[in-house]
């Protein structure tokens, strides 16, 4: 697995390189337009994620979370930024799969963190009781 992964960080360049002639054949300047905006996009997700990623933890962390989700949801952005700088549609295609990646699953573990003082017994009381009438009182 290692070595794929080698492999394919060292052919990235060429097949990037290889997509921008054939897109930029292909769809012309509007290419070139494409590449411009998604740069833009990510260096926008970089500066707010910078500025962002403190309140977030301090947040997260006043509510009783983890940690370590806010700092890997924000290593998450963070990574999908750097992947939208770089020119090419496969670092622009892992840096939006990276974005999408785990939302759902994401979004339950955070309703879980923000109540780690729940009690786990409910608060129930068990009994049974009888209505007694004024009648049945005076008789007595």
């Amino acid at each position: 697995m290692r070595k794929i992964i080698i492999i394919f960080l060292i052919l990235l360049p060429g097949l990037e390189l290889a997509g921008i002639i054939y897109f930029f054949n292909l769809y012309g300047w509007w290419f070139l337009l494409y590449l411009i905006l998604i740069a833009i996009l990510g260096w926008q997700l970089i500066r707010e994620e910078k500025a962002n990623a403190l309140s977030k933890l301090t947040g997260l962390m006043s509510k009783g979370g983890n940690p370590a989700e806010a700092i890997m949801g924000s290593a998450k952005n963070f990574l999908a930024g750097i992947l939208f700088l770089f020119p090419g549609v496969i670092t622009d295609v892992f840096g939006l799969l990276i974005l999408l990646q785990g939302g759902k699953v994401s979004a339950l573990k955070k309703e879980q963190a923000y109540k780690p003082h729940e009690d786990k017994t409910p608060d129930i009381i068990e009994g049974e009781f009888h209505r007694e009438d004024k009648k049945n009182n005076d008789n007595l």
